[in-house]
This record gives C-alpha cells, sequence and structure tokens, in this order.
C-alpha cells in the first residue's frame, strides 16, 4: 500500500555555499520532530522506535552530507560543475520527502514538479527565504498528503 510520486521536471538546487547548512537542518530532524516520524518499530502493542519513512533511526550518523539523505529520501541527485547539488528525479511511493525538503527550503533555488500516481499534479518553487506552493490547472490545489 502507498501512493506513488515522481518528479516530473525539475530545477531544483541547493548551492554550493547552502550544502552545510541545509546537511545541519536535516539532521537536526532527527533531534528535534519526533512527533513527526512515520516509521517505526512495535512490540506488545507499544511503540518501541520510530524513525522518518525510507530513513535509517540514526541517518545522521549513516550519511555525511546533504546528497546522502536525499539519495536515502529516494531522490535521484547529482553535482553540476560548479558543485551545486541538483535533485534530478524521484520516482516512488511517498515517504517524508514533503518533510525534508520543506526544512530545507530556504538552502534551495529553482522548483519542482510532481505526478501523483492519480494524474495530480503539483509543483513547490524555491526561492530562497520566499517558497511558493503552486497548484496546476490539473489539480486546485496540492494534494493534503504531501503538505
Amino acid at each position: 500500500m502507498g501512493y506513488f510520486v515522481r518528479i516530473i521536471e525539475s530545477t531544483a538546487r541547493i548551492p554550493k555555499a547552502h550544502l552545510q547548512r541545509a546537511y545541519e537542518k536535516m539532521c537536526a530532524l532527527n533531534t528535534t520532530h519526533h512527533n513527526l516520524k512515520r516509521g517505526g518499530s512495535h512490540q506488545g502493542g507499544k511503540k518501541t522506535a520510530s524513525w522518518f519513512s525510507w530513513m535509517d533511526a540514526d541517518y545522521p550518523s549513516t550519511c555525511k552530507d546533504a546528497q546522502a539523505i536525499l539519495d536515502m529520501l529516494g531522490f535521484y541527485t547529482e553535482y553540476d560543475e560548479s558543485g551545486d547539488l541538483l535533485i534530478t528525479g524521484y520516482d516512488n511511493k511517498t515517504g517524508q520527502e514533503d518533510l525534508f525538503l520543506d526544512t530545507i527550503e530556504n538552502e534551495a533555488t529553482g522548483s519542482i514538479t510532481w505526478l501523483g500516481e492519480g494524474g495530480e499534479r503539483w509543483s513547490k518553487a524555491f526561492r530562497g527565504h520566499d517558497v511558493i506552493e503552486m497548484a496546476c490547472a490539473s489539480h486546485p490545489a496540492p494534494p493534503k498528503l504531501l503538505k
């Protein structure tokens, strides 16, 4: 079970100068947002451990940079010739990629256009401190599952 989404267009990038700050912000989620972790294990009807969907429970110890975290989330990434990290794709079930993108929205520029398995389209534009959520003509508002 799950909802599949993919990126159909992306100009999103984290400039080289912002990579360390983006990494630090994504790592900080692991200690500050326990209530938002959807993954976990249970024993005797009680939750015994929790983590973010698709992530290791202690991903900051295994992911040494922003690219490693985004890759673990399921994004396709690459560096350009100037050292900026490009988010080039995603094609998987939704996890908690939206939370991590929201966390680095002030560090990134460009935009991502998503397509859901039901044909819904939505975009997120990163403009440093001004992040814009946009609806596309085929869907009047971003799906609630990602925002």
